[in-house]
């Protein structure tokens, strides 16, 4: 299934790596790919599509099935062997990082599949809704939601932190429910409000992660517009996700091959777009040293505020007059979180020479920031 890069997209966007669950996995779309198998990925899940159509040369596919936030700096137990924490397949030199993943956190397949187990029984009514009602109002799945957001956030920043130059695309979930909540039974044993239920749930999702998206650098997919019309509940051809019994090949309440090349046309297209400016410069304050002058033998603690999680590389130069300096000299790297932050450069780092010198701060993805101190001499 060939896909082609909208016009005006780069041409090898990559390196890249994909994390993800297993809607960026593609469980049973052909062909299997990979190790371990429990991951079950396919050749032709959304980021292998997207590869093929940008011409990426270095390409990783991390993902894998019933991924939460936690397999991103942990290791994930599936069939027939240990898939290593996704974040280990991150580096400094990637351009580009998709990441699908909240779903399971929220729950959303389990839920669906238990509303389709209700609904067998209850083709009318709100069996669904009424399983996940809380007792003093509100939704058990809703507060779910709520409660993944700061994981999303946390997986956002740390993909920042390990590489800090790449281009970072989140990917929404795409239509899987009827979005008018017409029934199908018994096609798909849910009732019209249990399918209603289903894709308010699946929005409020999208709308989470959008919004984190925003909040922490990255840029949002939205899969579910392209993919209105082709729900659970349309006929074989037409059907880009599977129900209970599939009728192509994919896991139950999944994406199929039709579905994931629909997911990758939406990445594409965000691609196409041209790179917005990071926090841009309000990613780095300015540096704040906390002396002027120093004595030799003697530490500086710089001070800086981050708007998101990065990796800083801190380097240092010394004048030569009329505004020359030396070569960077590299002093050391920080992974450092959103916020106030302060790093200290010891006399070790600084040596004894006395003069006038610049420390660099570097995010690595062309922002800096640097300020100036003195080294007197001894007396």
């Amino acid at each position: 299934m060939a896909l082609a890069l909208p016009a005006g997209g780069a041409a090898d966007p990559g390196p890249y790596v994909a994390l993800g669950d297993s809607y960026t996995a593609g469980p049973l779309v052909p062909g299997g790919v990979g190790q371990p198998i429990g991951c079950a990925r396919s050749d032709h899940n959304y980021p292998s599509l997207v590869t093929a159509a940008t011409g990426i040369a270095q390409f990783r596919d991390a993902s894998c099935s019933g991924a939460t936030t936690a397999h991103m700096t942990a290791a994930q137990a599936v069939l027939l062997g240990i898939h290593a924490p996704q974040f280990d397949a991150l580096n400094p030199d990637l351009q580009l990082v998709t990441i699908g993943i909240g779903g399971n956190d929220v729950g959303l397949v389990g839920v669906a599949v238990t509303c389709l187990e209700l609904g067998l029984l209850a083709p009318t009514g709100q069996a669904c809704r009424r399983h996940y009602a809380k007792p003093d109002g509100g939704d058990k799945v809703v507060d779910e939601i709520a409660a993944t957001a700061p994981k999303i956030a946390a997986t956002l920043q740390g993909v920042h932190a390990r590489s800090p130059r790449a281009r970072v695309l989140i990917v929404g979930y795409p239509a899987v429910a009827p979005a008018n909540g017409v029934s199908c039974y018994p096609f798909v044993p849910l009732s019209a409000d249990d399918l209603a239920y289903l894709d308010d749930l699946l929005r409020r999702t999208n709308a989470m992660l959008a919004e984190q998206a925003a909040a922490n650098d990255a840029e949002y997919v939205d899969t579910y517009d392209d993919s209105v019309g082709h729900d659970v509940c349309t006929t074989p051809g037409r059907r880009w996700f599977e129900g209970l019994v599939p009728t192509a090949p994919a896991v139950p309440v999944h994406p199929n091959a039709l579905g994931e090349a629909s997911m990758a046309r939406s990445v594409l297209r965000v691609l196409a777009q041209p790179r917005p400016l990071a926090a841009s410069s309000a990613a780095l304050t300015a540096l704040r040293r906390s002396r002027r002058t120093v004595a030799a033998g003697r530490a500086v603690r710089i001070s800086y505020t981050l708007a998101r999680a990065a990796s800083v590389t801190f380097g240092l130069q010394r004048s030569r007059g009329r505004g020359r300096y030396t070569a960077v000299r590299r002093l050391l790297t920080v992974n450092a979180g959103a916020g106030d932050n302060v790093v200290t450069l010891t006399a070790r780092m600084l040596g004894r020479r006395a003069g006038l010198y610049r420390v660099t701060a570097d995010l690595g993805d062309g922002t800096t920031q640097q300020v100036s101190f003195r080294i007197r001499g001894a007396r």
